[in-house]
């Protein structure tokens, strides 16, 4: 029997959420354990085969519309005046219209190498780019 690669990593996928949920779950009955009305901060971090470009697209931005003729997004739901978001994401237009998601667009660090991978150890670690560090800035924080 010959799978797909993409029915592959789908079925694994499932596989690996099912043998981590019920720890996921377990957490959750710890006496320290999140209030009902406690606030979370969920990261969203879209990396690797994500377009940006297409996910928060720059509205007003003529460049786009023409470098991207046949990939720009036309029907944009609008976040702001000049940006707007994926219609297939309208749920979270929803949450960005109640107050509950915010978006960082366009962020950068001083100096970039331009490497990709010296890069995504900057952003997850929050150093400065002589800096090595061993663990993520979002850990850190917590």
């Amino acid at each position: 029997m010959l799978i797909k690669r993409r029915e592959f990593l789908k079925i694994s996928s499932l596989a690996t959420a099912s043998l981590l949920m019920p720890n996921f779950l377990k957490a959750m009955t710890f006496n320290d354990a999140l209030e009902p009305n406690q606030k979370i901060l969920v990261v969203l971090q879209f990396t690797g085969g994500n377009d940006g470009l297409n996910t928060i697209i720059p509205t007003k931005n003529d460049i786009y519309f023409k470098e991207r003729n046949y990939i720009a997004i036309q029907n944009s739901l609008q976040l702001t005046d000049e940006a707007g978001i994926n219609p297939a994401l309208s749920y979270f237009k929803e949450l960005y219209d109640n107050g509950q998601l915010s978006v960082m667009n366009n962020v950068g660090y001083p100096n970039p190498d331009k490497s990709h991978f010296r890069s995504m150890d900057i952003w997850h670690s929050a150093s400065k780019s002589d800096e090595y560090l061993e663990t993520g800035w979002l850990g850190r924080f917590g």
